[in-house]
């Protein structure tokens, strides 16, 4: 019998992701819809203009899913529990890592504090939070890792289901950068779908060749 063709693998890939793609394109679509209507500047102080105490609390604390010591944390967890599914993940890092560290430094877009430098005095930065201020904006890395560690785990988790609560986590995570003005919707998007659609292509490329346990 002849080895599946790279088609047939990614379509294997899909079936496995299935109930995390499609709701994420509708999160997506929701996004490019609003992006449409409203300006760049327009979201940013709509969303701006959202913060309360208990989100000055809690954002903070859920962007930490997306540093880098949170993926160091998961794989070593993963990689723990099962060897194969640990380096899939720290594969994936890694080849998203190097893709999002080129974008930032080829667009070199300005962050929020930076674009709105003469405006400073109408942004509300949450207490304590040290406001990133320079050209690496887009896209948004913890978006990357964040999504990159929801689509790896969504697909090897047995129940599927887990998938929305793992696309949530990765949601709010980028909704923190925009939250603690460090990134503008555009730059957490963009880091999103490129996390999805580079680990999709990766799991279908590394998931045999990894070792087994």
């Amino acid at each position: 019998m002849l080895p599946p063709t790279f088609s047939q693998r990614l379509l294997q890939t899909y079936q496995q992701l299935k109930m995390l793609i499609w709701p994420f394109i509708g999160l997506v679509t929701i996004v490019l819809i609003f992006r449409s209507i409203y300006s760049r500047e327009e979201v940013y102080f709509f969303i701006n203009r959202l913060h309360t105490g208990w989100g000055d609390w809690l954002f903070p604390r859920i962007t930490e899913l997306g540093s880098t010591v949170a993926c160091v944390v998961l794989t070593v967890v993963l990689f723990y529990f099962n060897k194969r599914q640990g380096v899939v993940l720290a594969a994936a890092y890694l080849f998203n890592s190097m893709v999002n560290f080129a974008l930032k430094f080829t667009v070199a877009f300005p962050r929020p504090r930076r674009f709105f430098s003469e405006r400073l005095h109408d942004i509300y930065f949450v207490p304590g939070v040290e406001v990133l201020d320079n050209l690496r904006s887009f896209p948004s890395g913890h978006s990357v890792c964040a999504f990159t560690a929801a689509t790896v785990l969504s697909y090897y988790v047995k129940n599927k289901y887990w998938s929305w609560v793992f696309l949530l986590l990765a949601a709010m995570v980028a909704y923190s950068r925009m939250y603690m003005s460090q990134h503008f919707l555009e730059d957490v998007t963009a880091g999103a779908t490129e996390a999805v659609l580079l680990t999709m292509l990766w799991i279908t490329l590394i998931k045999d060749k990894a070792p087994a346990n």
